[in-house]
């Protein structure tokens, strides 16, 4: 959904794996926000406007459908490749926005960074248990995994159907939908020992120097003690 047209930007984009992992009911999907401080942005077209942006897209201010600069409908499409190239590059790719932006006026925002969300304690609390933890309850949430994991699919603002079980792969699932654009992916897929493996537009196992950064020439310029990490 545009806000800022002319930005010398094509966007972010996400693979359809993820979006596919969330059902059609899931607000985290996608769902039309009315912004209470951006009434100068009234989207008209009631269309999603936070979430996956997939399918046509339209004016903000005006309602409508937004053309690319071929002057074809901009329908952003499920199909992105790591590298694009060629005359689809405006569409390919579906393009996330979590929080839309808080605007208080029409030239700044008022946002929150996200640092730490009570529904990531709940989901740690799950995956400890899952790991071995004892399950201890954990105020109107509950006390075993699946509660906790259910307590947040069916939040009013998420509104998605309860699980009916829950295993460690079924919640690194519910992490990638809850935490999704947060900056948690990669600590859990380590975690969860899924990092190196292939997914979508990789196709192969990755090495496995890639679990550790380089530790940077300077650093280790001055300190003689220090050591690269292996395979750098």
């Amino acid at each position: 959904y545009n806000i800022f047209p002319y930005i010398g930007a094509n966007g972010f984009a996400v693979l359809s794996d993820l979006f596919d992992k969330f059902e059609e009911s899931d607000l985290r999907r996608g769902q039309v926000y009315p912004n209470p401080t951006a009434s100068w942005i009234p989207n008209p077209a009631n269309q999603i406007n936070t979430g996956f942006l997939i399918g046509q897209q339209y004016d903000v201010l005006s309602g409508e459908p937004l053309k690319d600069n071929k002057g074809n409908p901009l329908v952003f499409t499920r199909d992105v490749k790591l590298i694009e190239s060629g005359n689809d590059l405006e569409i390919t790719g579906i393009r996330p926005q979590k929080y839309i932006f808080d605007f208080s006026n029409e030239v700044a925002f008022n946002n929150d960074w996200v640092y730490f969300r009570l529904p990531d304690v709940l989901l740690m609390k799950a995956e400890a248990i899952l790991r071995g933890g004892t399950a201890t309850i954990a105020g109107p949430f509950g006390g075993t995994a699946l509660e906790l994991v259910n307590a947040i699919r069916q939040h009013p603002s998420r509104g998605a159907s309860p699980l009916t079980s829950v295993n460690l792969d079924t919640l690194l699932d519910e992490r990638a939908r809850e935490l999704w654009l947060e900056c948690w992916r990669r600590q859990d897929l380590i975690r969860f020992g899924k990092f190196l493996e292939p997914f979508q537009e990789k196709d192969y196992v990755s090495d496995p120097r890639n679990l550790l950064f380089p530790i940077p020439n300077q650093q280790i310029g001055v300190n003689k003690y220090m050591v690269q990490n292996p395979g750098y």
